[in-house]
């Protein structure tokens, strides 16, 4: 049995849905810099800016009691000394319309949508100055919703930054004469520093918050203990920012493999007490795949899109994903043993090219039977001891994806549009729609 209050709902960025790109008073972001062209752009997103509240009416009627979201930066700041009122007022408005249809609002105040001016002038979370402004950011965030917002996530996907691949989802790119792995490591360190000061604020001001980590799953590939050392360095990746939510300190293993390696970033006088105060009320995770890991190679790279290496034991995703719905289940256990912390799921979803029928419909069986086996092995491990109290889907309504592509959809909604054509951006229920509600209505008994 789940818990009476467990969150049952969905969660999106503002760049990938909201569109409004010139409307009040938003400018662009470094989100903007990492779309190859490929694809789309976010310009439009799904027009959720216009349309938030038809989709929240459909959310409703699946029975969300929760739906996360991001506060858009590039829309609360014009430049780095002024506010921007009208990106407020938006907010006031969609967190209200979020309450009044029962569902509670869940802010990550960073989700990849710095000013672009910050990177230009300063190279981003590269910089304790942008440290500075982001913090002061999230006071007026913090002191403007403190009464409405009871959960809060600081960053999305906090570990990205150790990912191998370019840093401009933190406004950031790698200065020639510095070391990657050094630079890596300061933006991590930048970007804890400023998650512990704006997390004690959000504390003195009787909030509560979900540390956030992306976690896949790595296996060793082999039986060979080189290869479970490699494993084991892999999953530090995750672990480097979810001991920080959970203890107040970098590991012993991150720490001294920095100095090892020689890539110790700059850390100022008081910041290892500044990082005491880091310490969440809770962890969430994101989780979508696993890997394997082999001794001397990459198990995952995030150049264009993440790639991970096949394991020859489970189904790959028509996207290169992995659908390993065990792994959640052993990631669930291995993060309760280690934290004995609540967990929250805030990000898991089937990614697909869904097509409408002859009939107008949507058929996502693919997406039922992914989603019902990642929940059952959620309940098997909650069965097991573990304290997991929500799963909200990824994209519950089809936004462009984080590399802006639309044909990637992970809703239970469709939205009419492709990456070239924004045609009428009509909203229609897919048949997991049905399956969800269902789910939610069971709390879960029935999947």
């Amino acid at each position: 049995m789940l818990r009476k209050d467990f969150l049952w709902g969905g969660a999106v960025t503002a760049h990938q849905s909201e569109g409004g790109y010139t409307e009040g008073g938003k400018i662009p972001a470094v989100c903007d810099l990492t779309s190859t062209g490929e694809f789309s752009d976010f310009k439009d997103g799904i027009d959720a800016y216009h349309r938030y509240r038809e989709d929240f009416d459909l959310f409703q009627e699946m029975g969300f009691n929760a739906y996360r979201f991001s506060i858009d930066w590039s829309r609360m700041m014009s430049d780095e000394n002024t506010y921007n009122e009208a990106g407020f007022e938006f907010y006031d408005q969609f967190i209200d319309a979020l309450i009044e249809r029962g569902m509670e609002p869940i802010p990550t105040l960073y989700h990849f949508e710095m000013p672009v001016e910050l990177y230009e002038k300063y190279n981003g979370f590269a910089s304790r100055k942008v440290v500075d402004i982001f913090v002061e950011l999230c006071k007026k965030i913090v002191d403007r919703y403190a009464s409405k917002v009871h959960h809060w996530i600081i960053f999305n996907e906090q570990n990205g930054i150790l990912q191998k691949g370019p840093k401009m989802f933190f406004g950031a790119v790698y200065p020639k004469d510095v070391n990657p792995q050094t630079f890596d490591n300061q933006i991590m360190h930048n970007t804890l520093i400023a998650h512990s000061l704006v997390n004690e604020y959000i504390h003195s001001k009787g909030g509560k918050v979900m540390g956030m980590a992306t976690v896949v799953q790595s296996y060793p590939e082999t039986c060979h203990p080189l290869d479970t050392l490699e494993s084991m360095k892999a999953q530090s990746e995750a672990y480097v920012f979810l001991d920080v939510f959970a203890r107040g300190h970098y590991n012993s293993y991150y720490y001294a493999n920095m100095k090892n390696e020689g890539t110790m970033p700059e850390i100022q006088e008081g910041d290892l007490d500044i990082l005491k105060k880091g310490m969440t009320d809770s962890l969430s995770i994101s989780y979508y795949m696993s890997t394997i890991s082999h001794y001397g190679e990459e198990s995952l790279t995030n150049v264009n899109d993440v790639v991970i290496k096949k394991n020859p034991y489970l189904e790959m995703s028509k996207f290169g994903w992995t659908i390993d719905p065990i792994g959640l289940r052993i990631t669930l256990r291995q993060l309760y043993d280690r934290y004995e912390m609540p967990i929250y799921i805030v990000e898991n979803g089937f990614g697909y090219d869904d097509q409408v029928n002859e009939n107008g419909e949507i058929i996502d069986d693919y997406r039922i039977d992914y989603m019902r086996k990642h929940i059952q092995e959620m309940k098997l491990a909650i069965e097991e001891g573990v304290d997991c109290r929500g799963y909200l889907s990824w994209g519950p309504v089809d936004i462009l994806s984080s590399r802006a592509q639309m044909k990637k959809r992970y809703g239970f909604i469709y939205v009419n549009r492709d990456n070239d054509d924004l045609k009428d951006m009509r909203r229609i229920k897919k048949k997991s729609f049905h399956w969800f509600k269902h789910v939610i209505e069971t709390n879960g008994e029935e999947l």
